[in-house]
Formats: C-alpha cells, sequence, structure tokens
C-alpha cells in the first residue's frame, strides 16, 4: 500500500499549515489557555477554509473528498493545537449542513462512555448522542451542563451534561453511530500524530538552540536517541492511521476496526509517551507554564481518552486477532 500524499493533498496540507502558522501563534495559543472560549471568528474561518465540508459532496458546497484527506487536514490542526469539537463538527456536516458552513458548532457525547462529557459546551449550538439505536441531535439550550472547573487541557473547556429523557431529532441510523464511531476515532487519531509532530518540532527546535556544557544539547546521545525514538513512533502512527481511513473509506475491506483500533493505540502511544518526552528534553523549562511543550502533552491526554482509550482498542483489536477466520 502506497502511503504517499498525492500532489492535491501536499496542497491541502500545506495552505492550511501555512494559513494556521500565522493564526495559532505561540502567543495566541498562551493567550487562549487563560480565556478558552471559543473564538466564532475563526470557526468561521476554518469552515470557509473547508475543514469541516471536507467530506461533503461538491453539491453541498464541499470538497468531494475522502476520509484519508481529512486525515491530512487534522494532522495540521493538531500540530497547531487549534481549539474546539473539531471532529464532531466535521461528523455533524454531513447530517447538519450548518456544521460544514461554520454556522452551527456541535459537540457530541456517547451513550458507551461511563460519564457524558461533552467538549466546548458552552459555545456549542448543537449536541449530537450517539448511541447504539442511532444518532440524535438536540439544541444545546434543551440540555443541562455543569461546566468543569480545571478541564485537563486549558484549551478544551469540559462539561459534563445531563442527557435529557427525549433525545431531539433522529438524524442517524444504528449502521450511522457505527460509522460515526469509526470515523470520529481515526480522526482523533490523526489530531494526535499532528500533537506527536508538534511537540517534536518543538523539543528538536530547543535541542539545537539550548547551549549546556559548550555544546548544543542535541548534540548529547540520550537527547538524539529521545528524538530519534520520538520520531519513529510519529512516522509509524502517522501510517498507521493513513492505513485505517484508507481501509474504512474502501467499500471492498469487510471490516476496518483492526486498523481503526490500531491507529487509535499507535496514536496515542505516539502523542503521549511524546509529550512527556517534550517535557523532558526541555528539561526545567519543559514545567512553566510559557513553554508550550505542556499544551501538547495534555491534550494528548485528554485525546487518549476519546472514542475509546488505548487499552479499550487493544483488546479489541485483541479479540479481532484471536477470533478464528471463516
Amino acid at each position: 500500500m502506497d502511503l504517499t500524499l498525492s500532489a492535491d493533498q501536499q496542497s491541502l496540507q500545506a495552505a492550511l499549515r501555512d494559513i494556521l502558522r500565522k493564526v495559532w501563534t505561540p502567543d495566541r495559543l498562551r493567550e487562549a489557555s487563560n480565556s478558552p472560549a471559543l473564538d466564532s471568528a475563526n470557526w468561521v474561518a476554518l469552515a470557509d477554509m473547508g475543514v469541516f465540508g471536507v467530506m461533503l459532496p461538491e453539491e453541498d458546497g464541499g470538497m468531494g473528498l475522502g476520509l484519508p484527506d481529512a486525515v491530512v487536514l487534522f494532522e495540521e490542526l493538531g500540530k497547531a493545537l487549534v481549539p474546539g469539537p473539531l471532529v464532531a463538527t466535521l461528523l455533524a456536516a454531513r447530517l447538519l449542513p450548518d456544521a460544514g458552513l461554520g454556522k452551527a458548532v456541535v459537540t457530541a457525547v456517547d451513550t458507551r462512555d461511563r460519564v457524558a462529557v461533552a467538549e466546548h459546551f458552552e459555545a456549542a449550538t448543537h449536541l449530537v448522542i450517539v448511541d447504539n439505536a442511532g444518532l440524535f441531535l438536540l439544541p444545546t439550550a434543551d440540555c443541562v451542563a455543569t461546566q468543569v472547573d480545571t478541564p485537563l487541557d486549558p484549551l478544551t473547556p469540559l462539561s459534563s451534561v445531563t442527557i435529557p429523557d427525549r433525545w431531539g431529532v433522529r438524524i442517524g441510523s444504528p449502521a450511522d453511530a457505527v460509522r460515526w464511531r469509526s470515523d470520529g476515532t481515526v480522526l482523533t487519531g490523526a489530531l494526535q500524530v499532528g500533537l506527536a509532530q508538534g511537540g517534536l518540532d518543538l523539543a528538536v527546535r530547543y535541542a539545537t538552540e539550548r547551549v549546556q556544557f559548550g555544546r548544543v544539547i542535541g548534540s548529547f546521545q540520550a537527547v538524539k536517541h529521545l528524538l530519534a525514538e520520538w520520531l519513529v513512533k510519529t512516522d509509524v502512527a502517522r501510517a498507521a492511521v493513513l492505513v485505517a481511513a484508507l481501509a474504512t473509506d474502501d467499500s471492498g475491506v469487510l471490516d476496518a476496526a483492526p486498523a481503526v483500533s490500531a491507529a487509535k493505540v499507535l496514536a496515542d502511544k505516539a502523542a503521549t509517551e511524546g509529550g512527556r518526552c517534550g517535557i523532558q528534553v526541555h528539561g526545567g523549562m519543559g514545567f512553566t507554564w510559557e513553554v508550550l511543550a505542556h499544551l501538547y502533552l495534555k491534550r494528548a491526554w485528554l485525546l487518549a481518552t476519546s472514542y475509546g482509550s488505548g487499552d479499550e482498542h487493544a483488546l479489541r483489536l485483541a479479540a479481532a486477532m484471536s477470533a478464528p477466520e471463516q
């Protein structure tokens, strides 16, 4: 399987990267950490760039592309630490046109989770309830939610949601719910790969600038090994996420679930272990609020709990591998 990005995908990736680099500067991220309310203008700007409509048909105002192309964009969003309910809004755009246009901000809860927690609930206009019976949509104004005082990721406000007795309008079948969970897992994996790469880039830059004992610390063998192992984990995770996206979009694949679970396990590992490595490479500076290394790690920890933990997906993968062949 050739995982080389096409010329169109590379152009799409470069265009989004250039825009995000100008908008989500380190100073802007620090400011957002202190005041994490969602910026509506930037949200609409993401929609105008096609981020939420990437998988919509062209006749519906989208790009008419597939999940692999969305993965390419979401890696850049993760690398830039862009906040917001990105995954839920993109997935909802197929069912709620305003989401693709940036006019609606969609967050989601899954009834499989022990606790119903939604991100950016205060800024969201709609809530999607994901259940084995299907997908249900209701305005956030019809829900009761309590905001978490100190969220793990300062860029991602969280709220505990009390799911109402009436789940709103049914917008998807049980099959749609299965696809929502699968695509959401892959897109979350893509965000994790972006976090791993963004944190690695930050650590490499610091290692080539910081001088200790008369040498840049990046010349020390111990630091080289840490960064090299991080790079390998990131590249492996990137490949796994792309494979999962391709398998999901390929109707000839009987079951893409093992590839999806493998991608989530590897992406979580690259982002969380890499994030800890970033703190270590930065030394004492890594524990300060001013250095962005902590934001990469905290976002990785948060996403590691989204769309199934690494342990849950590892168990599913093990079960699939041990199942007798039909």
